[in-house]
């Protein structure tokens, strides 16, 4: 397993990743157009925030050069955008610092709301990525160290992992009688961490394994989770759908085909259940 000493941050590794999971995503499930890519010069809400925005934000140069170029999931009009991984989706900055700039939100929710109880410890160097509807997952990347935490990461993946995580001990690093840095160590100790590219593999492994279950273009649902008894076969059910179209061989699958029948089984079986 790697060690932190064995890894180091790169930006164009970072987006690369990122990127290449939407694309994944995208010939999955996702529609292409929800995906946005920057303009050259990086989103202008972020690139162009004012001082005090900035300021309060309290990240270094590092993570607004990434926020700035990184691709995103556009938020539609109705606020349903398509989630990125179970019941979360990944955070658009370029929006969010839009509604900054507006007064529609402010800068601490936001920081609260994306990086759960890590927010704790104003750590300059690390932002989250996820705006997830439970705040206990959280995905924490670190520019400093170049690696991703990810918070309430469910057992099955933590006990058996795809990918190799960080084989360090955080408690090394920290100083017991500074309590601060103790948490923070506690919290990173809690929560296994992987380079940047292996996180985003063990993402799509998980989709590839269908141990994450897209119910259309949007919604996302795992295995991991306990079902009521009377939706009990929903997930066999959308499973076999996938590897009747072929799922996860690329180039046997065919997106415009599955999904359809994913949310027409949806529908007929467990019309309560939300297949968009």
């Amino acid at each position: 397993m790697p060690e932190l000493d064995d890894v180091s941050y790169s930006f164009d590794e970072c987006v690369t990743a990122i990127r290449d999971y939407y694309t994944f995503l995208t010939k999955m499930y996702m529609d292409e157009s929800e995906v946005l890519e920057p303009p050259e010069q990086g989103w202008p809400s972020i690139v162009n925030a004012r001082p005090k925005i900035l300021e309060e934000f309290g990240k270094n140069a590092e993570v607004l050069r990434l926020l700035s170029h990184l691709p995103y999931v556009q938020i539609p009009a109705d606020g349903t955008e398509a989630q990125s991984l179970p019941n979360g989706k990944f955070t658009d900055w370029n929006t969010l610092f839009a509604w900054v700039e507006n007064g529609l939100v402010d800068i601490e929710g936001l920081k609260s709301a994306t990086e759960g109880d890590f927010h704790d410890f104003k750590v300059s160097h690390a932002v989250g990525l996820s705006f997830v509807d439970d705040i206990y997952t959280t995905l924490i990347l670190d520019t400093q160290l170049g690696i991703i935490h990810y918070g309430a990461c469910p057992g099955k993946i933590r006990h058996s992992p795809s990918q190799e995580p960080i084989s360090d001990d955080f408690y090394d690093y920290a100083d017991e009688e500074d309590e601060p840095a103790w948490r923070e160590a506690e919290w990173c100790a809690d929560a296994p961490a992987w380079t940047i590219p292996a996180f985003f593999e063990l993402l799509k492994d998980q989709f590839r394994q269908l141990n994450f279950v897209p119910l259309g273009r949007r919604t996302v649902v795992d295995v991991f989770t306990t079902w009521p008894d009377d939706k009990a076969g929903l997930i066999p059910m959308v499973q076999d759908i996938y590897r009747q179209h072929g799922w996860p061989d690329l180039n046997r699958y065919n997106k415009d085909e599955c999904i359809p029948a994913v949310q027409k089984a949806l529908r007929e079986k467990y019309p309560n259940e939300p297949c968009t």
